[in-house]
């Protein structure tokens, strides 16, 4: 079965949940971290790992968040947990709150939200940090590439440059601190006392931080420089600017003038009438505001049947349309609304995560248009807009 691992009987980490047909991506990072890991299911298996090996991270991901308390209360009340331990909650979007909630009155941890999974570089970091201080390691040198994914080799150098900053940066203050401390006091008054810090400690130190500074900071421009292209996608969806369609597009036009933007103005694609059906509201906004800056007209949905309720009475251009929602998945939500006479061809864009391709190709058998990954860019949502523009516009 997808996550267990039987041969661990002293475990690191136990995942506490009623089946792991959705816990793939958790269970795979957990993997990526420890092999001491194992999956429970029965209460009787749970207490017996727990007085067997007492594992140092327990992660409740049981159906819903009262599931979740209610076992990990009453293992507390039963006295299986009076030993130091991490406790971390899973839990649906739409019971984040909670979640947020138990964590700040100390009843766990921390909370992730897995389905949908958008963050999984925010588990990958709950998970690491709290293995290493139940380890009592603060360091990072065990971490592999598959915790990461692919990075090139010029930005893996200046994200380690800036770690080696950091640290030099932190032992030179350490050091000072501590010829600081070890001044011998001999009464004197405090402002010769004072006078003596500054000149032998304080001030030099400064000094050395101010030039390593500067050498570093040069270093990592220049660094940057040879990165800007490569990475202009990002960095104009960062700064809020509008976004090259390619690399080479990046390269071929840096600094559009006015003159450009005028002309090219009369070959841009119509602006379309577009629903967003998704409840994540952090991403929901995201995309509207990319809608917006291009122009679009939107509306919004964050359930299934809310869509139905706007597309039975409002025609649309397209829809961008999320796999997971309260009361009404993607799939029930396109299915009845394939039934309304103007909505049998509309064009519906999935949004989904990359561990749902399954549910993707029977979603695409009511007709998508496309799909696309979450968490996604500024060029995907317009090459998916673009993509719905030529498939009406084909070009003879």
């Amino acid at each position: 079965m997808v996550g267990t691992n039987p041969h661990q009987t002293q475990p690191k980490v136990i995942i506490v949940c009623d089946k792991t047909d959705e816990l793939t991506g958790v269970i795979e990072i957990v993997a990526a971290h420890t092999e001491a890991y194992r999956t429970v299911f029965h209460w009787e298996e749970m207490t017996e790992l727990i007085i067997d090996s007492s594992p140092a991270i327990i992660i409740m991901a049981k159906d819903n968040v009262a599931s979740s308390i209610e076992t990990y209360t009453e293992l507390a009340k039963q006295g299986l947990l009076n030993y130091p331990h991490k406790n971390i909650l899973l839990c649906e979007n739409k019971e984040s709150g909670i979640a947020f909630k138990c964590c700040m009155k100390d009843i766990f941890s921390d909370y992730f939200v897995h389905k949908p999974m958008y963050e999984n570089y925010r588990f990958r970091m709950i998970l690491h940090n709290a293995l290493n201080e139940v380890s009592g390691n603060k360091k990072s040198s065990e971490l592999q590439e598959v915790h990461f994914g692919k990075i090139d080799n010029n930005l893996r150098t200046l994200i380690d440059d800036v770690a080696q900053y950091r640290t030099r940066t932190e032992e030179n203050f350490a050091q000072n601190r501590d010829k600081i401390a070890q001044q011998p006091c001999h009464n004197k008054v405090q402002k010769e006392l004072l006078e003596k810090l500054n000149q032998q400690h304080i001030s030099p130190l400064i000094e050395q931080l101010e030039h390593q500074l500067v050498e570093s900071v040069e270093l990592l421009k220049s660094q940057l420089k040879s990165k800007q292209v490569s990475m202009a996608e990002l960095l104009a969806v960062l700064n809020d600017k509008g976004v090259p369609r390619s690399v080479a597009a990046a390269q071929a036009h840096p600094a559009p003038n006015s003159a450009v933007t005028t002309s090219s103005a009369s070959n841009a694609p119509p602006k379309m009438h577009i629903l967003v059906v998704e409840d994540n509201e952090i991403y929901r906004e995201m995309l509207l505001k990319i809608l917006h800056e291009e122009h679009h007209t939107t509306e919004y949905a964050t359930t299934g049947l809310e869509a139905i309720k706007l597309l039975k009475k409002h025609k649309f251009d397209m829809v961008f349309m999320d796999l997971f929602m309260p009361e009404l998945d993607g799939y029930n939500t396109t299915k009845n609304i394939r039934t309304f006479k103007h909505c049998k061809k509309l064009p519906i864009i999935a949004l989904s995560t990359n561990r749902n391709k399954d549910l993707i190709r029977k979603w695409a058998t009511l007709g998508l248009t496309g799909y696309i990954t979450k968490p996604s860019t500024k060029v995907t949502i317009l090459k998916a807009i673009d993509k719905v523009h030529n498939s009406h516009n084909p070009v003879h």
